[in-house]
């Protein structure tokens, strides 16, 4: 009896793990499903969560005023989301139709890296000029004749296939940032709960790499629309002052563009406003009394107002502790060429994670230790600590006392090293 018995528990033992491997295996193939499909839509996906990490604050406010969590996450993404992308969406197109039109001027390498960053080799110059015109005057647009609108349309079916599935990619970023403003209450609690405790060395990670990319993609957001509104106003303002003949072509176009381009650390803005002197001095030597003198206080008002207040002024006090500059630098620039457009927001991510991986567990990991929620490596590059780690540091702090005393009293070895840390769970 006892032999019938150990077999029929080998028996059972043996058909629940082939269960559970059928169940790994059904579950590790739904993953590469669900990682193919994120991986054809990584553009929608990076550009969903950046909407997301942005807005989470202001949805943090609108929701103290109101009690559904739909309410203030579809306020938060219809009053601010949609605006500053249908904003960059607009500045961008216009930026392409001025690019399209001097490609063939350009020397080889640097129409090639344009096309690269930019995208803009998928429309003829014929389409480039339709969708211009519909972006430029669109009420003249919507007026044309018959035979203007059916030329126009037959140049432009290219055109619309494009502007179709740049507005499904972007309705359905909006709706992912919305779900996730919405529940990510649920999600955390879920993961907490089924994956990894908040104090556990995954938690913890997590919980930095989440913060990371809030100040990231918030401050950037916000550094974004300060400095066009900035450079809106210096420009709008040299537009005023200007002698006759001498302007800044689309100057609120520009001032986007200023604005983005201050997200690259060290570059912030000069490769705007540098290109627009260069612009006005030729068009100062072509104009009669030659105003050089105006285009160098031009430049020096930007070299101030746009340059170096935002580095050393604006930014750190909007974005408060900021993650490497340099590392930054290397993302910003390499995201796009390597990848195109959602480059600009998938490599920072990967930064991110690649940080937060040297600071909470890399240490561990090389020294064979016990993974635990500590910061042990590149304190000042995160824009955060883990909280257990914080919270571990306050109660050190108010016990220090007690423990030296004891110390000296034990007359013993203190132990110093990386073993007295807690545990926390892998």
């Amino acid at each position: 009896m006892g032999n019938v018995k150990s077999f029929s528990s080998l028996s059972s033992e043996s058909s629940m793990d082939r269960s559970r491997v059928g169940w790994w295996a059904y579950v590790l193939a739904l993953g590469v499903v669900l990682g193919f499909v994120v991986y054809s839509f990584v553009g929608t996906f990076v550009l969903g969560v950046f909407a997301y990490y942005a807005a989470r604050p202001l949805y943090g406010r609108i929701s103290r005023v109101t009690d559904s969590d739909g309410v203030a996450a579809g306020a938060t993404v219809l009053g601010f989301v949609l605006p500053v992308v249908l904003l960059l969406l607009y500045t961008g197109v216009h930026v392409a139709t001025s690019l399209q039109t001097s490609l063939g001027s350009l020397p080889e390498p640097i129409r090639m890296l344009i096309q690269r960053f930019t995208g803009i080799q998928s429309l003829s110059g014929a389409q480039w000029q339709s969708l211009s015109n519909l972006v430029s005057n669109p009420p003249r647009s919507f007026s044309m004749d018959q035979q203007t609108v059916q030329t126009i349309l037959q140049q432009g079916t290219a055109v619309l296939g494009t502007a179709v599935n740049v507005l499904l990619h972007l309705v359905l970023a909006l709706a992912m940032a919305f779900y996730l403003l919405r529940d990510d209450d649920r999600i955390v609690g879920w993961f907490h709960d089924n994956v990894a405790s908040k104090e556990s060395t995954t938690g913890q990670y997590m919980a930095a790499v989440d913060t990371d990319l809030e100040s990231l993609y918030f401050g950037n957001v916000l550094f974004v629309v300060v400095m066009a509104v900035i450079a809106a106003t210096v420009y709008s303002g040299t537009n005023m002052l200007a002698p006759q003949g001498l302007s800044i072509p689309i100057p609120l176009v520009l001032a986007v563009l200023t604005g983005v381009s201050s997200l690259i650390p060290l570059v912030v803005s000069k490769v705007v406003y540098i290109p627009i002197a260069g612009y006005l001095a030729l068009s100062s030597i072509q104009t009669p009394g030659n105003q050089l003198a105006f285009v160098g206080g031009f430049l020096a008002v930007c070299l101030v107002v746009l340059d170096l207040a935002p580095q050393g002024i604006i930014q750190p006090y909007i974005t408060g502790r900021k993650l490497h500059p340099g590392l930054l630098l290397f993302a910003y620039i390499l995201g796009p060429i390597v990848w195109g457009w959602y480059g600009f927001f998938l490599l920072p991510l990967i930064v991110v994670l690649v940080i937060e991986v040297v600071r909470v567990t890399f240490t561990d990991l090389v020294h064979g230790d016990t993974l635990t929620p500590h910061v042990d490596a590149a304190r000042s590059l995160g824009t955060t600590e883990p909280a257990a780690f914080s919270e571990e540091e306050d109660a050190g702090d108010s016990t220090a006392g007690d423990d030296e005393s004891a110390a000296d009293e034990d007359d013993g070895p203190s132990d110093g090293g990386r073993g007295s840390n807690s545990p926390g769970d892998a």
